[in-house]
């Protein structure tokens, strides 16, 4: 009996996913376009024009799953990462990945020793229809809310900010495959959920779906706080993530201007997928900055005070257990679950609720004193969220399955 686990780029839940199925004993194989070792990563980091290429693949590095069973498609890969580094291409080459995922769960699946199959949403229909055409079972992963929610949100969003838009519209909305998410998940006989709220989101639609929760996790040692905090005249608030319709930026910067707070500062890191005569026009008091490394953005939570996420659609987002775990304070919608983001720890807004998202920033801006308080118990609350206890909690999910 054995789990054949496959994602289009190699990200850190699933990593921990298929370490989950590793250390279980259970791990046919990870199919995954490229995993580079060590090595590897060597020889293009001293390769000058390939440097940028490589601290991309750097992220998809795991050395606990040097020795895991794989299989790669490094060359198709190889080829998608050189067109991006060269300013090219688009989400497309996302979809090509998870096409070529696809085929190869499709194939490796036939193996006698495979019992199971575990996908994500957009790369899991061909596998699963091969699966359940021999009788292996399939899981389903949703790292985000189930799309045909995501649907009517967005539709809300775009007559609301349209203006907001980027000139090629939205890249998601020219690519994206409804009626694959939609038989994706009819085929699934489990679905793996990271919160409260993408439950929320499928049950929706299918109330007797058979589902399981696993909350993300973070590595504590890496993500942790500073050992003295620096004092600053000015608040720092900082939001990490996509700048998007979707991680509410639109509505963040109109509070801001609304809350019009003194000796405060906001900095949005991250890419820009929002119109640019918007993201060149920002408010008094706010700066951005491009997406960076782990290293670069660990810094920048060091050196802010608060951090900010008025999401109004959401998985489980790691950026906010990461910032949490370095003893940021946080301002969340409540597409962040109570019991990730209690009173001691933040404030939670309703999703969307511009005067709520308003009255939160003045809150952290009158009550400075309340900080070093705060630091410690967020910090605290970071820390039941371990990637240990997520493997656990796939592993025993998936067992009845297997």
């Amino acid at each position: 009996m054995s789990i054949l686990f496959g994602h289009p780029t190699g990200n850190p839940n699933s990593h921990q996913a298929a370490l989950a199925h590793f250390d279980s004993g259970r791990l046919e194989a990870f199919c995954v376009p490229w995993m580079p070792s060590a090595r590897t990563l060597g020889v293009l980091q001293g390769i000058e024009p390939l440097r940028t290429m490589a601290q991309r693949l750097a992220r998809r590095q795991f050395v606990p799953l040097a020795t895991a069973p794989k299989i790669q498609g490094r060359m198709g890969e190889l080829r998608r990462l050189l067109i991006r580094a060269a300013g090219g291409g688009d989400e497309s080459l996302s979809y090509e990945a998870n096409d070529w995922l696809m085929r190869t769960m499709r194939r490796e699946c036939k193996r006698r020793a495979v019992t199971l199959v575990h996908a994500y949403e957009d790369c899991s229909l061909s596998q699963f229809e091969e699966a359940k055409r021999i009788g292996k079972a399939c899981v389903y992963d949703m790292p985000i809310g189930y799309y045909p929610a995501w649907e009517k949100t967005q539709a809300e969003l775009v007559r609301k900010y349209a203006d907001w838009l980027p000139a090629e519209g939205l890249p998601s909305s020219r690519h994206v495959r409804p009626e694959q998410k939609i038989r994706e998940m009819e085929l699934a006989d489990l679905v793996l959920a990271p919160s409260h709220f993408v439950e929320r989101t499928i049950r929706t639609f299918y109330p007797n779906k058979t589902l399981a929760r696993a909350p993300y996790g973070v590595d504590l040692e890496f993500w942790r706080p500073a050992a003295q905090k620096p004092k600053g005249v000015r608040l720092r608030f900082i939001f990490a993530g996509q700048l998007s319709l979707r991680k509410g930026i639109p509505l963040l910067l109109e509070a801001w201007t609304k809350a019009a707070l003194q000796d405060a500062d906001l900095q949005l890191v991250g890419g820009g997928n929002l119109a640019q005569a918007k993201l060149a026009a920002l408010p008094r008091g706010v700066t951005w900055a491009p997406p960076c490394s782990s290293e670069a953005l660990r810094a920048r939570f060091l050196s802010a005070d608060v951090f900010v996420f008025p999401s109004f659609f959401e998985g489980f987002a790691l950026s906010l257990l990461e910032g949490m775990a370095c003893g940021l304070p946080v301002i969340a919608s409540e597409v962040t679950d109570p019991d990730v983001l209690p009173a001691a720890c933040g404030r939670l807004t309703p999703i969307g609720d511009l005067d709520a998202l308003v009255e939160a920033l003045r809150w952290f801006n009158t009550h400075r004193d309340e900080m070093a308080v705060m630091r410690l118990a967020v910090r605290a609350q970071a820390e039941r969220f371990t990637w240990e206890n997520y493997r656990r909690c796939v592993t025993e999910a998936v067992t009845p399955f297997v």
